[in-house]
């Protein structure tokens, strides 16, 4: 099932777009605006005599890119797309969390979901401790 659909959102692998897809028609949040590839973080400093080309470059490859970003009247969710969510799920929204405060300080809830088609064991009482939702599609 992994390679019928395309990915056409930006880099998501397309098991992870068909995961995403799937999602979609069951989105449990009153979307307001739905973001893909959201770049936050600094990224790598560079002198400031540095070609624009190169800087634009340098920019795209070392800042960090959230999978997904949903936005309703009330929150952000952060969302990280997963064939199989693991421990790298958690220190990757732990961190975009971070990141996005700083970046885009705001009034609304903040929260962090990871979609996925499974769970890698014990990773359920993680996401409960982080506060992290899981949706298995």
């Amino acid at each position: 099932m992994a390679g019928r659909v395309k990915a056409r959102y930006p880099h998501m692998k397309p098991g992870e777009a068909a995961i995403w897809e799937r999602f979609l028609r069951r989105l449990p949040w009153r979307a307001k605006s739905i973001r893909y590839d959201v770049r936050l973080g600094q990224g790598v400093a560079l002198p400031t005599d540095t070609e624009a080309w190169v800087s634009k470059m340098v920019w795209a490859l070392s800042t960090k890119r959230v999978d997904v970003l949903v936005e309703t009247r009330r929150e952000v969710v952060i969302v990280e797309v997963k064939e199989r969510a693991a421990m790298s799920a958690v220190g990757q929204l732990l961190g975009y969390l971070v990141l996005f405060r700083a970046q885009f300080p705001t009034k609304k809830v903040v929260k962090l979901a990871v979609v996925c088609e499974r769970i890698a064991p014990d990773m359920g009482i993680v996401f409960r401790e982080y506060g992290i939702e899981a949706y298995v599609v």
